[in-house]
């Protein structure tokens, strides 16, 4: 059983009803209508998603944790890290690439505790740099 609804409020529903459909065109008219260019960012096209940005303004270069063996692997030079950074590229990330967990040399002694295991992470750095434009 539906109560029906005062007649004020009714007329108040299709007020509301209407003002939101203005205000809708209105937008749609404001977006459609030709106007100042719009403004985007560097090396951004204007128009969307669709098109390609004109340039990239940054030069991306990442440096992982070289595999020296089998699931073992080499932390990255601390010198190849200070020479990207005279060559103008500047540290945007550090991440954590491999954990390695090392143990030593089991006992066979069953009184004496099995030793620690050592977690060694290997980190993978990320740089980025401007690009130059000719």
């Amino acid at each position: 059983m539906h109560a029906a609804l005062p007649r004020n409020v009714t007329f108040f529903m299709r007020k509301l009803t209407w003002l939101c459909l203005l205000g809708a065109v209105i937008l749609l008219a404001v977006q459609l209508v030709p106007g100042q260019p719009r403004r985007t960012g560097p090396g951004r096209a204007v128009g969307g998603s669709s098109q390609a940005p004109v340039f990239a303004p940054y030069e991306m270069m990442s440096v992982f944790p070289q595999e020296t063996g089998n699931g073992e692997f080499a932390q990255v030079d601390p010198a190849q890290l200070q020479s990207l950074s005279t060559d103008g590229w500047q540290l945007v990330s550090v991440a954590p690439y491999a954990y390695r967990n090392e143990g030593h040399t089991a006992t066979t002694d069953a009184t004496v505790p099995p030793p620690p295991l050592v977690t060694q992470v290997y980190l993978a750095y990320f740089f980025q740099r401007s690009r130059m434009m000719h």
